[in-house]
């Protein structure tokens, strides 16, 4: 009963609809334009780094076609080598890792535009 009587001087408002709209509109678009930079970023990373490691295998083929028999090589290049490996799996590995957040993010930002095209909400670029 004391709601009813707060509540008897003055009616209960809500915002304009098209004010609640352009709200959600504008919240939308900040998930959508933060997933697309996190999306931007990844594919940046995981070219570079491929760019990388294709020249750095590139590298080591050129530098195993020079070297001499497996049982006749250096410790010191055999050493070389072992690292190189070491380093390039941990680069795959990245790309690997890269690669599943990529696909996460396109399909975030597939499942949004999809919800918001259902809303009528328009999506800039």
């Amino acid at each position: 009963m004391a709601l009813m009587k707060t509540w008897a001087g003055g009616r209960f408002r809500t915002r304009d609809p098209r004010r609640d709209t352009a709200t959600d509109v504008q919240r939308l678009q900040q998930v959508r334009d933060a997933l697309v930079a996190a999306l931007e970023a990844a594919r940046r990373e995981r070219d570079g780094l491929q760019q990388r490691v294709d020249l750095g295998y590139g590298r080591a083929a050129s530098l195993l076609d020079e070297a001499g028999a497996y049982d006749s090589r250096p410790a010191a290049e055999e050493a070389e080598i072992v690292e190189a490996e070491r380093h390039a799996g941990a680069a795959l590995a990245r790309v690997h890792g890269l690669k599943g957040q990529i696909a996460l993010f396109e399909r975030l930002l597939s499942e949004l535009d999809e919800a918001m095209a259902q809303q009528g909400v328009a999506r800039s670029a």
